[in-house]
């Protein structure tokens, strides 16, 4: 209920916030939705969202089989740790432009391109993510389980992953969001479709009622993901665990 008030009110203030300006310059709520609708019923959203999402989830899965083993060899070596410790700075610090416009001269202008840069630039994120997660895991389990001689691969399925998934599902959270502005990006640059492209069409023709109307849309998309799927895989994966009561 909260949620929704505060959606509520955020549209009321986008409202009142409309009326002191052009509506050229800054469209209120109803005419965004009017362009969005005319948008979805001329039949000229559904090729452009359905490659924004295949680059999001194409380069959300890449971004996790890169972070999340990496992060798990950080926490749990300290060789691999003083290695890699900086290569993982590093790859914080490059901006996501550079590595759109690098793997599209690597690549060529081509889908395997934008889902390489997108990994990439939110790999290491997730990776520092699983990185502290495997540091905080609980050691004291970790040697009861030694002490009942359980085999590595035991202790690691039953005593370390179970410890570690929070923080692979709050990677894959933290790394849609990170993905989703990663994604504009790429299609900005140098994609022929996508919701980045459309984005970047309507800024060249100042359109903001177009501009705000398909941010709009990038923004329902998203809030969907996260309440339809995210939050009850989570709520189903961690139903064991207590509520903290302050």
């Amino acid at each position: 209920m909260l949620k929704v008030l505060s959606l509520i009110a955020a549209v009321i203030f986008w409202g009142l916030l409309s009326l002191t300006l052009p509506p050229d310059i800054f469209p209120g709520p109803v005419e965004t939705v009017k362009a969005l609708w005319g948008e979805i019923a001329g039949g000229r959203v559904g090729t452009d969202l359905v490659m924004t999402m295949l680059r999001v989830v194409g380069g959300l899965v890449l971004a996790l089989l890169l972070g999340v083993p990496v992060g798990v060899l950080m926490g749990l070596n300290r060789r691999a740790e003083a290695v890699l410790d900086v290569w993982v700075m590093i790859g914080l610090t490059v901006p996501s432009l550079c590595y759109a416009i690098m793997a599209f001269m690597w690549f060529g202008l081509n889908e395997a391109a934008a889902i390489i840069a997108i990994a990439v630039t939110a790999a290491p994120s997730i990776t520092i993510n699983i990185w502290e997660g495997v540091k905080n895991v609980d050691t004291k389990l970790v040697a009861m389980a030694r002490v009942f001689e359980a085999p590595r691969a035991t202790i690691v399925r039953r005593v370390l992953m179970p410890q570690i998934y929070p923080y692979v599902m709050a990677s894959a959270r933290f790394g849609l969001g990170i993905i989703w502005k990663i994604t504009v990006l790429v299609e900005l640059i140098g994609r022929p479709n996508g919701v980045g492209f459309k984005l970047f069409y309507w800024y060249q023709l100042a359109d903001m009622r177009q501009v705000l109307a398909w941010t709009l849309l990038f923004t329902i998309i998203m809030l969907l993901i996260e309440l339809a799927i995210l939050k009850p895989i989570e709520r189903r994966i961690f139903a064991w665990r207590p509520e903290v009561a302050v």
